[in-house]
């Protein structure tokens, strides 16, 4: 019985915690959904991390602001890019949306 009672409240706590309420932009790509969180922003608005949440898991990554070293000019409306996620590696962050490796997008979903 305690065993069940225990399971009941584990998934009674994380049914709660996968509808929560989305706190900022959120982006989707099919079946996709993404958002992330800015950690610690410099004074100039850059920051050191971000919390990237994929179909509700977060994982900490690092962000970069220079286009990847390139001679190509930096696109238009790139903001940073979000280093580590294997299926995203790396997650480029534009105004109005997101690109992954593979050149897929993700649009404001919210």
């Amino acid at each position: 019985m305690r065993k069940f009672l225990g399971l009941l409240i584990f998934l009674s706590s994380t049914h709660t915690f996968a509808i929560e309420k989305a706190e900022g932009v959120v982006y989707c790509h099919g079946n996709t959904i993404v958002e992330y969180g800015l950690i610690n922003p410099d004074k100039d608005g850059r920051v050191s991390d971000v919390d990237l949440t994929v179909n509700g898991k977060t994982t900490r990554y690092m962000t970069a602001y220079s286009w990847f070293g390139s001679n190509k000019p930096t696109p238009k409306n790139f903001k940073f890019a979000i280093l580590g996620e294997k299926q995203f590696d790396p997650l480029l962050v534009f105004d109005g949306h997101l690109e992954d490796a593979k050149k897929k997008k993700c649009t404001k979903c919210n």
